[in-house]
């Protein structure tokens, strides 16, 4: 059994500022807190094929989630989302939004609405600790990982098979100094396997007297048996005859060098290689730059935030363009100078640059400013 919220959207380009629903949950709603949608487009169900959507969460105390919807009727375009028991402790006014990324790079974005999560008597005591879920991040966290280890391995993969090519001839040269040598061995075999007397003239005799001596055409003809860079041996032979084809090699080489899943393209590797080029931010409301000016950039699909600025919390210190900021927003946690504490850096779509203290009661913990070394990865849909 479930407490369903429903709402439903008109996709259109018409203005609005948000709504307010009449959805309550209650801090105990354990497994049963649902928010159900419906999304039309002109009056017609919008169709969910090919779409990956998205509800965006701000809590009260500032706790951020953006999480994948359940789609339970693609040709009518209805979804849903049940809210989590962690979510359900965040209680107060909640405002969320729908975002459906398409497959062909289009995205939309839902006005913004509000429902609320009440606290039962058990739980009038309960306080939350402030928190953030992206689901984006995690997987591009994992496949980061992963293909870092499939690039590693398959680097080494290919040192290695360079060397080993370099090393030897290829097996069409080798096999025709072998059957080179095997020839003018089997001639010589012929010449002079019987008895010399019995096969050639007094006149051959006489010419082959007059040749070289015996003795020294031996001395070449076993010089020569001993070339080994002209002749084969057996075993060379047996060993080249059991390894692949050149022309078999070169199609794994050439479908290995063109798996684009193991390797990083030219503009690719321009891309993650290439320098930042960084901006200061601009500082409001009394903020100051620490020990290290406060900057920003962006790098490949993320953004890039560094420094050291000495502000109060819960206002805005400072901003970004807007183009630079990540869809939705973002929250961060970013250390406190010198204390081992820590707060929220609160990153909003417009560029504005907030911190949240988590523990008020500890306040005098932020003199010493915070530390702006974090890297935001842009939204689906985003700028980037």
């Amino acid at each position: 059994m479930y407490k369903t919220g429903g709402v439903a959207f008109d996709i259109n380009a018409n203005r609005t500022n948000g709504r307010t629903t009449s959805i309550q949950f209650m801090t105990q709603d354990t497994g049963s807190a649902k928010l159900s949608f419906s999304f039309t487009k002109d009056s017609t169900p919008l169709p969910l094929s090919a779409v990956d959507a998205k509800i965006v969460l701000l809590y009260a105390d500032g706790s951020f989630y953006k999480k994948s919807l359940t789609i339970t009727d693609k040709m009518n375009g209805k979804a849903e989302y049940e809210l989590s028991d962690e979510e359900l402790k965040h209680y107060g006014t909640v405002k969320a939004e729908i975002k459906l990324y398409y497959t062909n790079g289009q995205a939309l974005a839902t006005s913004f609405f509000t429902f609320s999560i009440a606290k039962t008597l058990e739980d009038q005591n309960i306080i939350p600790t402030a928190d953030y879920y992206i689901d984006d991040f995690e997987t591009l966290k994992d496949g980061i990982k992963h293909l870092v280890e499939e690039i590693s391995q398959t680097v080494e993969e290919l040192r290695k098979k360079f060397a080993d090519l370099e090393a030897i001839e290829t097996k069409e040269g080798a096999q025709e100094k072998a059957d080179a040598a095997e020839e003018k061995a089997r001639a010589y075999t012929d010449e002079h396997a019987n008895d010399q007397e019995k096969h050639i003239t007094a006149a051959e005799r006489k010419a082959w007297n007059a040749k070289e001596t015996p003795s020294g055409a031996q001395k070449k003809v076993d010089a020569h048996a001993n070339d080994q860079e002209k002749h084969v041996t057996a075993a060379e032979r047996k060993a080249w005859n059991a390894k692949e084809t050149p022309s078999g090699a070169q199609k794994k080489v050439d479908a290995h060098a063109n798996d684009q899943e193991k390797h990083v393209s030219s503009a690719d590797r321009k891309t993650w290689n290439g320098a930042a080029t960084y901006a200061n931010i601009m500082l409001k409301n009394g903020a100051a730059a620490g020990t290290r000016t406060p900057m920003y950039a962006k790098w490949g699909a993320f953004l890039i935030l560094r420094g050291h600025v000495k502000t109060d919390a819960e206002i805005i210190f400072g901003s970004i363009p807007a183009e630079y900021a990540p869809a939705g927003g973002s929250v961060i946690t970013v250390p406190l100078n010198g204390t081992g504490g820590t707060a929220n850096l609160i990153i909003y779509d417009n560029g504005d640059l907030k911190i949240k203290y988590p523990d008020p009661a500890d306040s005098s913990k932020m003199g010493g400013g915070y530390y702006l070394d974090v890297v935001v990865g842009f939204q689906e849909g985003g700028t980037a």
